[in-house]
């Protein structure tokens, strides 16, 4: 299965994918490592240039929901992911792909109902729930073209991001506590 690392611009943490984080390692390339271990087929879809271990596609929209959109015109049945998310496991990934069956499987937690849109293997058949939608969330959480998974029988940090600086530490220690990283 094909998976798409969606690679913005952040205000938050600038050049956050080109930060090294373990073993002379950048984020962004933690994150394909781990994808590729899985049997991934990876493939970039970014806004800014990168020199990386997997192809890279251009992604000249404006902002994330127009991204996957872009996407599933392009391609369906395929993984989504961000590319702050350097903690994938494999649990996770074998996971949704069992729950997949041509529809669009995105992991939802019980007690919140709150949504992970970039953790999900996405259907062009979502395309009409996303377009015009206020934003990704909006858009899956009513659309009858989606099976939801229950996030919390994914491991915790399945679903860590990093989005600040602190983040980034948080990430460090989780890496140093597991002698080599996920």
């Amino acid at each position: 299965m094909r998976a798409y690392i969606l690679v913005g611009v952040s205000k938050r943490l600038p050049n956050k994918h080109l930060l090294k984080v373990w073993n002379n390692r950048r984020l962004i390339d933690i994150v394909i490592g781990n994808l590729k271990k899985l049997n991934l087929d990876v493939v970039l879809y970014s806004k800014i240039m990168l020199d990386v271990d997997a192809p890279v596609i251009m992604d000249n929209s404006e902002w994330i929901l127009e991204s996957i959109v872009s996407i599933l015109k392009r391609d369906s049945g395929v993984f989504i992911f961000g590319g702050d998310m350097p903690t994938v496991s494999a649990e996770a990934v074998e996971l949704l792909i069992s729950r997949y069956r041509g529809r669009t499987v995105i992991p939802r937690w019980r007690k919140s109902g709150f949504l992970e849109p970039l953790h999900g293997i996405y259907c062009d058949s979502v395309i009409p729930c996303l377009e015009g939608a206020a934003s990704i969330t909006a858009g899956l959480k009513n659309c009858q073209m989606v099976d939801f998974v229950d996030a919390d029988l994914l491991p915790p940090q399945t679903f860590f991001n990093v989005n600040t600086r602190g983040d980034m530490d948080r990430l460090v220690r989780l890496f140093n506590r597991n002698f080599g990283g996920f």
